[in-house]
């Protein structure tokens, strides 16, 4: 009898340790994915995708108010100015004469240029024109000849008052005749 309680005991103990592997790579099926999941939230989270991305703007926005002389936490509003539409003969090699009809905002970095536009006026007025009287009807064909225009004229304006105090130009109208 003693002999039987052996053998159902050595029986039972290899249930057992069968058993024992079996829930072990079971829980380590689970632990696995879990930990996964964890590094790559716990990555993310450093790095700034996710959560912390928030104050990294905000204080990129407090830096950049902080520049203009504004106080508050929200981003500036953007500032235009509308020029005078623009009425010049292009140059050409023809008989025909091609006219441009061209309506102008600018984009000001903030409310403080306005002064400092409205002072260049004539001066900002006298680029375009200048630079326009030489284009051509085929300059202007096409996005990219709108594309150039535009690159062009930011250029000049730049030269013309401050670096950096027109941030883009809008075309409201263009026509080309």
């Amino acid at each position: 009898m003693a002999e039987k309680q052996t053998e159902s005991d050595d029986t039972d103990n290899d249930e057992a340790e069968g058993e024992g592997p079996k829930k072990g790579k079971s829980k380590l099926l689970i632990i696995v994915p879990v930990v996964l999941v964890l590094a790559i939230v716990g990555g993310l989270f450093a790095t700034g995708v996710i959560g912390g991305g928030d104050k990294k703007k905000e204080e990129d926005v407090a830096s950049a108010d902080g520049a203009h002389g504004e106080k508050s936490g929200k981003p500036a509003k953007p500032v235009y100015y509308e020029l005078p539409e623009f009425l010049v003969n292009l140059s050409g090699t023809g008989t025909r004469v091609s006219f441009l009809k061209m309506s102008v905002t600018l984009e000001l970095r903030d409310q403080a240029a306005v002064p400092l536009v409205e002072a260049n006026k004539p001066r900002i007025i006298d680029t375009f024109n200048t630079y326009l009287r030489e284009m051509r009807p085929t300059d202007l064909s096409g996005s990219a000849g709108i594309y150039r225009l535009r690159d062009e004229l930011m250029t000049r304006m730049n030269k013309t008052i401050e670096e950096g105090l027109v941030k883009d130009i809008l075309f409201s109208e263009i026509i080309v005749q």
